[in-house]
């Protein structure tokens, strides 16, 4: 006897008609690509789909061979996600950009073997590629983003569609955007739910491998907000508004810093044009290692920068900085303190032995 639903159809695996019909409807918005290279020199090239303009002379003169300043215009470009990845109108993933850069061998990293939901966005013209998949971070956008305006503008892209940005919008980010002349109507935000695909997408090689920066970059960040140099000479940045690596006797340093002539200030609590006038006449910076440090390249050559560290957590991309900015460079590690929260990386440092090493460095030792 036939219910009043009607005959029931048979499973196939379990699965109903109705709900394979489904998955079978949604199945081509869960993106895999098809392929990857390790940079954009390494695309293959057919036809007029891509083409490959290298910049590198132009910008960095003798001193580019090290790494190859390209910009890339591919015919129905992608851009996947939140710029977590770039590539061609076939699904062929770009390493060297964006997540990629510096994997050895793209097509094992783990973001190409997860399949999302994303939803395809088409968006008629041109659009420059210019945020960093990280550059909602203060660092991350002057040092991996920005400097790839210079790249583009470079190779001759003054008529665009669209600048492609972070989902995050940050104050910094706009500030910077309206020094470059980027009218507010062409920022496109792209979001983590969709493959956004153009007619023409230029994409350009990130500017330097991780942590480094050139001595081209500094100058011209430099030369995007040109400074009067009348700032204090001496200035400690302090991170008591961070969530985390926290330095727990930072009011102890800063009241022995005062005596020494140091004024103290909260990066965060300012714009980019206070914070590069604050750094334009410093000629002795103490810091604990944060973001606040990238304002470094405001900073006249010749600057002293000591940076603090947690012990468990350094890099050299302030040291990186320091030396292509032209000035000089020290760090010292703290001691950790315990803390319910393992991931805080509270620490202190010894104050006197902070104070030595400023005074040496004064003697010019």
């Amino acid at each position: 006897m036939l219910s009043k639903s009607g005959p029931r159809r048979c499973k196939k695996d379990g699965v109903s008609p109705n709900v394979r019909r489904k998955m079978l409807n949604v199945l081509p918005f869960f993106w895999r690509p098809k392929d990857a290279v390790s940079s954009l020199a390494d695309l293959p090239i057919s036809g007029q789909s891509a083409r490959i303009n290298d910049v590198s002379v132009s910008i960095a003169g003798q001193a580019a061979g090290k790494h190859p300043l390209l910009v890339m215009e591919l015919t129905g470009g992608k851009i996947i996600g939140d710029l977590r990845l770039a590539a061609t109108e076939n699904d062929i993933v770009i390493g060297g950009l964006q997540a990629l850069f510096s994997c050895e061998k793209p097509a094992g990293h783990y973001l190409l073997k997860r399949r999302r939901f994303r939803l395809p966005r088409h968006h008629a013209g041109t659009a420059l590629l210019l945020g960093a998949s990280n550059s909602d971070n203060y660092y991350h956008w002057l040092i991996d983003s920005l400097p790839r305006w210079k790249l583009l503008q470079a190779a001759g892209w003054r008529d665009y569609d669209f600048v492609l940005l972070h989902s995050q919008p940050r104050a910094f980010q706009e500030e910077t955007l309206d020094w470059l002349g980027v009218p507010a109507a062409k920022r496109l935000r792209c979001s983590k739910n969709f493959i956004h695909q153009f007619d023409q997408l230029v994409v350009p090689a990130m500017p330097f491998p991780p942590e480094e920066v050139s001595p081209w970059a500094c100058a011209w960040l430099r030369s995007l907000l040109p400074v009067k140099p009348d700032g204090p000479e001496k200035i400690f940045l302090s991170r008591r508004g961070a969530g985390r690596r926290q330095l727990v006797n930072e009011a102890e340093l800063q009241t022995a810093l005062a005596a020494q002539g140091f004024v103290s200030i909260q990066p965060e609590t300012l714009s980019v044009a206070e914070q590069a006038h604050f750094l334009s006449a410093a000629r002795c910076v103490v810091a604990p290692h944060g973001a606040g440090l990238t304002n470094l390249v405001f900073s006249p050559p010749g600057a002293f920068l000591l940076e603090l560290f947690h012990p468990q957590h350094k890099n050299h991309c302030y040291k990186n900085i320091a030396q292509a900015a032209g000035h000089r460079y020290a760090s010292l590690d703290g001691q950790a303190i315990p803390h319910a929260d393992a991931g805080r990386l509270d620490y202190s440092v010894d104050i006197p032995a902070v104070l030595q090493l400023i005074e040496q460095n004064s003697r010019g030792e």
